[in-house]
């Protein structure tokens, strides 16, 4: 159980900037006007920009989260700890937790100043 924490809270480091730039994302532009059609897709105020940017970095950082995360549930079962569907559930649910923690705590400091 401790190294799922430990791998969860250091993949959610990089996720503080993930969850900033969404946010700049969402308080710049309404989500009202996500659906509107852009005349031009390069324009700066359509949505095609964001993709580009946010995109591909937040999927590599999914995807390296989703597998190590496999890997802790494959491991946890060859020990016989995960051997039910409500342990992955749980590892799932913990995990998630964990790599929040870091934007939490990031964000609790920056309240104070």
């Amino acid at each position: 159980m401790r190294r799922l924490l430990v791998v969860n809270v250091l993949l959610g480091i990089p996720g503080i900037i993930y969850y900033w730039m969404l946010s700049l994302m969402v308080l710049a532009d309404p989500l009202t006007t996500w659906g509107r059609a852009a005349r031009d897709l390069y324009e700066a105020h359509s949505f095609l920009p964001v993709q580009v940017v946010l995109g591909p970095p937040l999927a590599i950082g999914t995807m390296i989260w989703v597998l190590s995360n496999v890997n802790l549930i494959y491991r946890r079962k060859r020990a016989g700890a995960c051997q039910k569907t409500s342990g992955k559930y749980l590892h799932w649910g913990i995990a998630l937790v964990a790599s929040l923690i870091p934007t939490a705590v990031f964000l609790g400091i920056a309240v104070f100043f």
